[in-house]
């Protein structure tokens, strides 16, 4: 099993110092990667909850900069607002200066309204992220002078120079818990990244689309939220003592997971960090050794 922290990089608590010392605990700690979700220009009517963020790939440049062995994410990038090119050079960018240590996980989003402030159709999104899957896998995989020819994006002969570290680019999960996006994840993405969903749900996903995979490597990295000493809120959240979180991420596990992202549920920095502490030691030493990404349904 991977495990992933979720940094406080929006929010109330949301300050430059809770994301780097939240970022430094994790990596002093062992876990495996720490993860920033994405916003760019919610309207008012939607920003209830993300309407103070700091901007992803900016801060996991930020966060490179301050770590050395901690993995680096985005869960998730909204990716059909933006440009597939742009994305591909600034995610290889940061797997260069990191090291090769980025993940992406993509989705397609929720929000017409910021879909429409940033001047993009939010009705074709779907189709547009396929095509812009594709954009990033052909920058990444490709040589050093690339065309690209799709039903939403052209470009002839760019230079895209450095590569990633990573051959064939960074790991490309695909976010969302619907069949839809699973199906997109099989035949687009290294892997699946749902949010928060129960062990039972997630098995039943994951054997329509068994046969689909081959026996090809495949992540399926659950978000969800962690709570000590207090009963889960919902199916698909964590939340007890130690034994308990062990048990429902067992089950998370044997229905398919290979990892989880988790947001430590806390009033203050302190208190976060103390249940990463915890959950260093009384967790992750039943989960030992991990195997990072070599997990596959």
């Amino acid at each position: 099993m991977e495990f992933g922290v979720a940094l406080p990089s929006y929010g109330p608590q949301a300050t430059r110092l809770n994301i780097l010392d939240t970022a430094l605990a994790a990596e002093s700690l062992g876990f495996d990667h720490v993860w920033v979700p994405d916003h760019l220009a919610l309207p008012q009517a939607d920003a209830e909850r993300f309407g103070h963020i700091f901007e992803a790939i900016t801060t996991l440049a930020y966060v490179a900069g301050c770590t050395r062995r901690i993995g680096l994410g985005v869960s998730a990038l909204v990716l059909p607002q933006r440009n597939p090119l742009e994305v591909a050079k600034q995610i290889a960018t940061l797997d260069v200066l990191s090291g090769g240590r980025v993940t992406l996980a993509v989705a397609v989003g929720w929000s017409a309204g910021e879909y429409a402030n940033l001047g993009y159709e939010f009705h074709n999104r779907g189709a547009r992220m396929d095509d812009a899957i594709k954009v990033l896998r052909t920058l990444w995989r490709g040589g050093r002078v690339i065309s690209y020819q799709g039903p939403f994006y052209r470009f002839e002969q760019v230079v895209f120079s450095p590569p990633p570290v990573q051959s064939g680019g960074p790991r490309l999960w695909v976010a969302g818990d619907s069949p839809r996006a699973l199906r997109r994840a099989v035949w687009l993405g290294d892997g699946w990244h749902p949010n928060a969903l129960a062990p039972q749900a997630l098995a039943a996903a994951l054997e329509r689309v068994r046969p689909l995979l081959g026996g090809r490597p495949f992540d399926v990295i659950v978000r969800t939220r962690l709570t000590f000493d207090q009963p889960p809120p919902a199916e698909g959240y964590l939340g007890g003592d130690g034994e308990a979180v062990i048990a429902q991420l067992r089950a998370l596990q044997a229905a398919g997971a290979t990892g989880v992202v988790i947001t430590f549920q806390a009033e203050t920095q302190a208190e976060r960090e103390r249940a990463l502490r915890r959950f260093a030691t009384d967790i992750l030493p039943a989960f030992a050794p991990r195997a990072t990404g070599k997990d596959s349904v």
